[in-house]
Parts: C-alpha cells; sequence; structure tokens
C-alpha cells in the first residue's frame, strides 16, 4: 500500500491547472505534424525531448546498415558505460577543429530548458528531439551517446569521435553506448589516439577512404541510414 496517494482531479486542481494546460506544460511532442527528421544541429528551437529505452535503442542499431546493405548489428547486445575516452581505440584519421569547437560552445545550451543533465555533453543520454527546423518546418532528430564497438580486447570508436575527444582532452568519463557482438569486422584499421590529427573542416578530405585507416567502404555504418546522427 503506498504511503501516499493524490487522484488526479485533485493533483490537477492543487497545481491550480486544467488537463489541457498541464498536457501543454508536458510538451508532448506532436507525432502527426513530423514533417522531417533532421540532424540535431538543423533543430532551430528544440520544443519537446522524449528519453528513448534501452530497448528502443537496441532496436535502432538493429536495423543499422553498411554501405554495402549488411546488418552488423543484428545479433548485438548494448549497455551504456562510462568511460575514459583514453582507453578506446579510433578508426578515423583526423578531429576536425570547428566540429569540436562548435560542440563545446552550442551544445551545453541545447538542452537548457529541460531538466536533463548539470554536467554537460558527456552525460546525456539517448533522445528523441522535436521541433522547428530552419524552415519553421515540425521536425525530429534522434540523439545518442557515442557508440562504441568491442571487438576482441579493443575498444573503437564507431560515432563521436569529437565528443570523446573534449572528453579526452578534460580528462572526464563519458557517457557511451557500448556494442558487442558486432557480426562484422569494423570498418577500417584502429589506431591510438597518438595517430589521429586535428586539422580545419577546410583540409578535410573528400573521398571517405582518405578520411579512415585502412577503409573497407562496403562495411562503414550507415548510421544517416535510420536518421542518427549522434
Amino acid at each position: 500500500m503506498a504511503q501516499w496517494q493524490i487522484d488526479p482531479q485533485e493533483y490537477l486542481k492543487r497545481l491550480n491547472l486544467k488537463q489541457e494546460e498541464f498536457k501543454r506544460r508536458l510538451k508532448l511532442p506532436k507525432i502527426d505534424e513530423i514533417t522531417k527528421i533532421i540532424p540535431l544541429r538543423d533543430l532551430k528551437m528544440i520544443q519537446s525531448l522524449i528519453p528513448i529505452e534501452l530497448e528502443l535503442v537496441l532496436y535502432l542499431l538493429r536495423k543499422i546498415r553498411t554501405l554495402d546493405g549488411q546488418m552488423p548489428f543484428g545479433g548485438i547486445n548494448i549497455q551504456m558505460v562510462r568511460i575514459d575516452p583514453r582507453h578506446l581505440k579510433i578508426g578515423q584519421k583526423f578531429v576536425y577543429r570547428e566540429n569540436y569547437q562548435r560542440l563545446l560552445e552550442e551544445v551545453p545550451d541545447i538542452f537548457r530548458q529541460f531538466m536533463v543533465t548539470a554536467g554537460g555533453l558527456g552525460d546525456l543520454g539517448a533522445y528523441f528531439v522535436f521541433g522547428l527546423n530552419g524552415d519553421d518546418h515540425y521536425s525530429m532528430a534522434c540523439y545518442l551517446p557515442p557508440v562504441t564497438e568491442k571487438h576482441g580486447s579493443d575498444l573503437v570508436i564507431m560515432d563521436g569521435i569529437h565528443r570523446n575527444y573534449i572528453a579526452k582532452q578534460s580528462g572526464l568519463a563519458i557517457n557511451v553506448i557500448l556494442v558487442e557482438n558486432v557480426v562484422l569486422p569494423f570498418p577500417c584499421g584502429v589506431r591510438c589516439w597518438l595517430d589521429v590529427r586535428v586539422i580545419p573542416l577546410a583540409e578535410k578530405p573528400k573521398a571517405l577512404e582518405e578520411r579512415y585507416f585502412d577503409l573497407n567502404k562496403g562495411l562503414f555504418r550507415d548510421l544517416k541510414y535510420l536518421g542518427i546522427d549522434g
């Protein structure tokens, strides 16, 4: 037996709110009005934020395809853990200065009206984000913490190198989605942070193969296939 209970109508009376006003203040998403699925950075105004449960994150990842159409995560297990990024391996050759600067300058404030973290980017979980894009169209974005794949004894950054780089430079642990039992090899060679260069976006190689160590392009994980953009 609960120690105390409040009837819903009595609760609204105590709040001095009508049910419709209470629903408005909850900022529930308007699913039927979504016009586009877009990157989080393209949302100019966030109106709703919905946490994604572990089982749905797992479902999303299992639907991810490689560029040659395979499904590397069909039988995976996942968990969200805190990791010191210094222990991770990297397949990308470059960190882009403007990208991590933008994360530092803009992202800490993007969820400021929602009480989801007091510790910054490294503490965020998984969310569906709803709001207006630059053309004022109601849109949805999917934010996931950095994704790390386990291959043998190596933990390799699959997505989120810039968030991990910021945490590494700050000496902080970061929330990551750890993926185990991946059925396909990692799409490129893996190195340590010492082999990764920081460069401006103006020097970003045009060819995908030039951005990764020994890339097997067909095995590249296409997160954008399901609108996941970190």
